[in-house]
């Protein structure tokens, strides 16, 4: 019995700790040429495209629709230190270097997100 119910408790602490995760797991990002996708991450809305060059070359950008500062983000950096609380911010990134068919675990902002790019094969 005494080991049951230290068993039952390490059961019900894992599956508290497992559901406490501030990750946000987006899955597969699959891309095309020219074709924007949207996803949302956190309470931002953000779009992902992919182009190419003349020379062929695929380039892949993010960019935020835009949201509200919080103090977190000032604190943490990911808004400028002069940034006014509550004042409307976008955020660009440039994702062309990252690895297909890869999970990663990189900042969309200020949320942590784990999201794997997946490229069209045209």
């Amino acid at each position: 019995m005494k080991n049951s119910t230290r068993f039952i408790t390490l059961a019900l602490l894992s599956l508290a700790l497992a559901g406490c995760s501030s990750v946000a797991d987006l899955g597969v990002i699959e891309l095309a040429p020219n074709v924007p996708k949207h996803i949302k991450v956190g309470d931002a809305d953000w779009t992902i495209t992919e182009t190419r060059d003349a020379n062929g070359k695929q380039k892949i950008f993010a960019e935020s629709a835009g949201r509200k500062v919080t103090q977190k983000d000032i604190a943490n950096g990911s808004a400028p230190p002069n940034a006014l609380i509550g004042s409307t911010i976008k955020e660009a990134m440039d994702l062309t270097d990252l690895p297909t068919g890869v999970a990663v675990t990189g900042y969309f902002g200020a949320k942590l997100a784990r999201y794997t790019i997946k490229h069209d094969a045209n």
